[in-house]
């Protein structure tokens, strides 16, 4: 799993978590946008997927004479420099697909920021969505910003085990993927307040796999798995553990 989907993972799970706290009729509303953020995100992943395993598709050639015609056109197309130029063109497109893609979703992102912004505007004490500006602020990679919305998040609603995990995500991808003496701190707290927390444990579980320590990775991915948590992506989960297990043999 890339950084990117590894953080889009992560928030989804907090997000999830901190929707919980909402009444009724603001709950169903938030989580519906949480989803809808996170099936936009997986989609751009799957998207660039499909694009890699699209040039692997073998071609199937039904008549044995249309494929002799095929491989002398081949060739000429070939020595003519024109396949060159084509792939170079097809290549260019999707690069072009992908950045406009991704441009959609920071546009998207800063559409959603704005709109946090309006709420702490009438209700600045709302620790949920000083929450969830950080989460929105952490995908856009302004993690000073997420970290100073999580502190806030905190001053309100106390130093909760997903706020804790939260800030922590942001100091290690602030920090290159780089287990900081505070982040830590913010782990070790927030673990010793719920062992179950998932960011924390996944968090871990990174740092054990990028160490080679495959078998911490593997029981750090597995606690999470056995914590009961059901917004956590288990099937990558399972395939990070499963590809642990092929580096450990």
């Amino acid at each position: 799993m890339n950084n990117r989907n590894q953080l889009n993972q992560q928030h989804y799970q907090q997000s999830l978590q901190f929707a919980e706290h909402y009444p009724d009729g603001d709950k169903q509303q938030l989580i519906a946008e949480i989803e809808q953020r996170h099936q936009f995100e997986q989609s751009l992943i799957s998207q660039t997927d499909l694009q890699k395993n699209s040039k692997t598709r073998p071609v199937v050639l039904v008549l044995f004479g249309l494929f002799i015609v095929f491989v002398v056109s081949g060739i000429f197309y070939w020595q003519t420099g024109r396949y060159q130029q084509v792939q170079q063109g097809q290549q260019a497109f999707n690069q072009f697909q992908q950045q406009n893609a991704e441009l959609n979703s920071i546009e998207r992102n800063n559409r959603y920021i704005e709109t946090l912004q309006n709420h702490l505007r009438q209700n600045p004490n709302n620790g949920e969505v000083w929450f969830e500006l950080g989460q929105a602020y952490s995908l856009n990679n302004d993690f000073k910003s997420a970290l100073i919305c999580f502190t806030n998040a905190q001053t309100v609603l106390g130093k909760t085990p997903a706020i804790l995990g939260a800030m922590a995500t942001v100091d290690y991808y602030q920090h290159k993927q780089h287990l900081t003496e505070q982040a830590k701190e913010w782990i070790n707290d927030a673990l010793s307040k719920d062992p179950k927390e998932s960011a924390s444990l996944l968090i871990l579980a990174s740092e054990a796999f990028l160490k080679n320590d495959y078998k911490q990775a593997i029981d750090r991915w597995q606690s999470a798995l056995d914590s009961g948590n059901q917004s956590i992506d288990r099937r990558a989960i399972i395939q990070s553990i499963q590809m642990a297990e092929r580096m450990a043999r």
